[in-house]
């Protein structure tokens, strides 16, 4: 089970690999190369006054910090409302903050690989996680016609 929730956490940032067979996504349409194509200035807009892409990329990165510390035993109240704030970025924290991506999922997956395996089942093995990343890259994508 550990394995297989590794693989779509890797593959929801990272697309389908290349010639291989996928869980959801096809090659080069994960998390990474879709914000690598999107600007500062594009991740800042707010079609309609919805959420930017800027504040999609912050809750994710927000989530799976978040899910990384539940899983260590870290109940703290958080706030989800605040974590898609600000809503724009220069490109400077547009940089920083797709790295903060990457290093929040490396610190989910070297969480997840060190709860033994009844931990791992009680905390559902990550599974949460990794559909929340799902929904916002779905949202991102679909922001991206608009922008």
């Amino acid at each position: 089970m550990l394995a297989q929730v590794l693989e779509l956490l890797r593959e929801s940032f990272e697309g389908g690999r290349p010639g291989q067979g996928t869980q959801y996504l096809d090659h080069d349409s994960g998390v990474r190369s879709t914000l690598r194509r999107i600007s500062a200035a594009q991740a800042s807009q707010r079609p309609d006054g919805r959420p930017s892409i800027a504040a999609h990329a912050r809750h994710m990165n927000f989530q799976l910090r978040a899910a990384a510390e539940w899983m260590q035993g870290d109940r703290s109240t958080r706030d989800w409302p605040g974590s898609f704030e600000p809503q724009t970025v220069t490109p400077e924290e547009w940089a920083q903050l797709q790295e903060e991506l990457e290093s929040s999922r490396a610190e989910l997956a070297r969480v997840l690989e060190s709860l033994s395996a009844e931990k791992l089942v009680d905390e559902g093995a990550g599974m949460g996680a990794v559909a929340h990343i799902a929904y916002h890259l779905g949202a991102i994508r679909q922001l991206m016609h608009r922008v």
